[in-house]
This record gives C-alpha cells, structure tokens and sequence, in this order.
C-alpha cells in the first residue's frame, strides 16, 4: 500500500510537470556534474520530446574538470546546447545569460514574456541556478532534497520569467548501485537509503582509482593501501573522533561524516561516473 501511495505522489508530480512544459519555451535541465547520468530522469526526457533546452552540468567546481570535459562532449552528441556551470563564478553566470538570450524566441504568440523551467532530480542545485541568474535569494536552498516546495513564476528581468519546479525521481525502482549514488550526492530523502552502504560505496569509489585512492588516505590520514572499506571506515572514524561510548566507532556517525565531507567538496573536486565510451 505505501509503495503504491508514493508512486501515485510521484506520478502526479510527473503529469503537473508535464503541464507546466506547454507553458514555456525553453528548459534548462540541470544535472550533477559528479553523477551525470545517474542524476538524469529517464522519463523527464521523454516528456520533454522535441522542447527546446540546454542541459546545465551543475556543482562543475565539485567535479574533476577533465572528466566534465569528456561529458560535454558527450552529451553535444544530442545536438542540444550543454555547459558546465559553477554557480560560484559570475563569468559562468554572464555566459548562461548570453546562451539563454541566443535562444530566446524573437517572436512570441500575443507578445508575452520569454518562458523558462528549470528541471531536474532533487538537490541537484536547481535554486541555486535561479538565484544566480536573479542576483539575489528568491527560491530558498540547501543541502536538503525537496527544499523548493511548490512551482512559483519569478521574473528574472523584463520580458523573462522563470518557473522553479520541485525536483522529482522517477517512480519506477532503480537497482542498488543507482540508489546508493544518488544517496552520496544527496538526492534522496533520509530513510529511502542506507547511509552506512551509501559510505562503503563511496569508499569503493575512492579505492577504485589511484588519484582519488591517495585523496581518501591523505586527507584522513590512512595507513597506505588499505583494502577492505570496513577497515578504512574504522580508520576514518578514530581520525575524526567518532566513537560510541567504550572507544568504539560509531560506523554510523563516520559514515554521515564522510557523506557531509564529500557533499561539501572539502575532499576536492571528484567525479563518480564517466561517460560510455
């Protein structure tokens, strides 16, 4: 029963947002630069059809610059306008401007107002573009799935109007791998993942290259070539002082510990998929 209750929320989510397309010209459809493709709507894009957008590769300081470069190459391959975008930098800002001003329609029915969306998962940074490109906090953000709660129309200047929509996930159930990255980037709500599992995962990440291998020692001062990621939990949590009472860790804590740490990008910029070759 509450299987079928969120999946009835989450569809007529999809149907409102599907009506709310017929409203605007132009979409902006914004991904994580560290999981493009998992933080990606499989039915988004099928509602979108032939709309006109660009796809926004957001959070792009928190991604390795090179791998970002691979994605937008890839995804030029839908002949669709894509840039990376680091909401920190008024020069990316500038240049979102003049793409979305190249695309405006020069010509609209009744005269009326140059319409966008902005879409995509929750957390993604969604708000964090708006506000950007109004200069000032209108929608609300932060590190929470969901903060924005309902669509609103904000004028971003005369003749342009913006409608921020809530981030949605598709209903239909994603495998385990899917479900524990997007845990990692915060896309989904507490309890809808185990963070213990989401960590280890994030840690098999690390350990599955050598570059970010030797990020995860030197920055919590691991022991050298360490294996197994329950292991190197432990370590991460005596580093940072995360203990029950009786000196042991608290796997848990460490675990919301390590998540924070690389939500924040205080690990360095770190990608963790790649394109299809």
């Amino acid at each position: 029963m509450k299987k079928k209750q969120i999946s009835g929320f989450l569809l007529k989510e999809e149907k409102r947002l599907q009506e709310n397309l017929e409203l605007v010209d132009l979409v902006l459809e914004v991904l994580d630069a560290r999981l493009p493709a998992s933080s990606r709507n499989p039915r988004l894009l099928k509602m979108l059809g032939p709309k006109k957008r660009i796809v926004i590769l957001n959070k792009a300081d928190l991604a390795e610059k090179e791998i970002t470069g691979c994605w937008l190459n890839f995804l030029a391959g839908e002949k669709r306008p894509v840039l990376a975008f680091n909401a920190k930098r008024k020069a990316e800002v500038i240049q979102m401007e003049k793409l979305l001003d190249f695309l405006r329609p020069r010509l609209t029915k009744y005269k009326r107002s140059f319409r966008m969306m902005v879409v995509g998962i929750p957390n993604v940074g969604k708000s964090t573009i708006l506000n950007r490109l109004l200069q000032k906090s209108v929608a609300r953000t932060g590190n929470m799935p969901g903060i924005t709660r309902g669509a609103q129309w904000i004028k971003l200047r005369a003749g342009w109007d913006l409608l921020d929509t809530p981030g949605f996930l598709s209903p239909f159930l994603r495998n385990e791998e899917s479900l524990l990255s997007l845990g990692v980037i915060g896309s989904l709500a507490q309890g809808a993942y185990d963070v213990e599992n989401a960590a280890v995962w994030l840690v098999m990440q690390f350990l599955a290259r050598e570059k970010t291998r030797r990020i995860l020692e030197n920055f919590y001062s691991l022991q050298p070539d360490l294996e197994n990621c329950l292991e190197i939990m432990v370590e991460i949590g005596k580093a940072r002082g995360c203990f029950k009472k009786g000196a042991e860790v608290d796997i848990l804590k460490t675990s919301q510990l390590l998540l924070s740490d690389f939500r924040k990008g205080v690990l360095g910029p770190i990608t963790l998929e790649r394109p299809p070759v």
